[in-house]
């Protein structure tokens, strides 16, 4: 779902872009996340019905509201609504999603397309994995950046390592 390093390569500069989404991935998050908000709103009635009838659920007053008022614009608005927030929270995970710019000399950290770190490669010790995460080290144990990258494991630690980062297996 992320765009490969090796189509990533610029021409001249021999920077590699590790991280985000390429155009299949975000469609994918987005329609997930739509259908998925969709889904939620056109549950939250029949839910709120349930909880209603159950003696011991407190807010019974609300959830009645909910379920009885169903029948009119809500069977429609509520998905809608979901659908709405289901494309904020996709929107908000794809552009949120960190993109690592490596080179020779350093490392561009962007989120948002905004460069929020500049590593330089002098600076960097070890590059592991922690799970998930990706994680640059310096040599005092300092943790330069710690954060999932979309894509293939390998890909991305090969990049690193065709670059000259130091790669600790993990």
């Amino acid at each position: 779902m992320s765009e490969s390093a090796e189509s990533a390569e610029s021409g001249g500069s021999g920077e590699t872009r590790l991280g985000g989404f390429d155009a299949a991935g975000r469609t994918w998050v987005m329609g997930l996340f739509a259908v998925g908000g969709a889904v939620v709103g056109l549950v939250v009635p029949f839910v709120a019905g349930w909880v209603a009838d159950l003696p011991w659920a407190p807010f019974q007053g609300p959830f009645r509201l909910v379920a009885e008022t169903s029948a009119g614009w809500l069977s429609w608005g509520l998905p809608l609504a979901g659908l709405v927030v289901g494309l904020a929270l996709a929107l908000h995970t794809v552009h949120g999603t960190a993109i690592l710019h490596v080179s020779d000399q350093q490392i561009r950290v962007e989120k948002r397309g905004q460069v929020v770190r500049v590593i330089r490669r002098e600076q960097v010790d070890g590059v592991h994995r922690d799970g998930s995460t990706v994680v640059v080290e310096s040599a005092e144990g300092r943790t330069l950046f710690s954060g999932e990258l979309e894509g293939d494991k390998g890909e991305i630690r090969d990049a690193l390592v065709r670059h000259g980062y130091p790669w600790e297996s993990s």
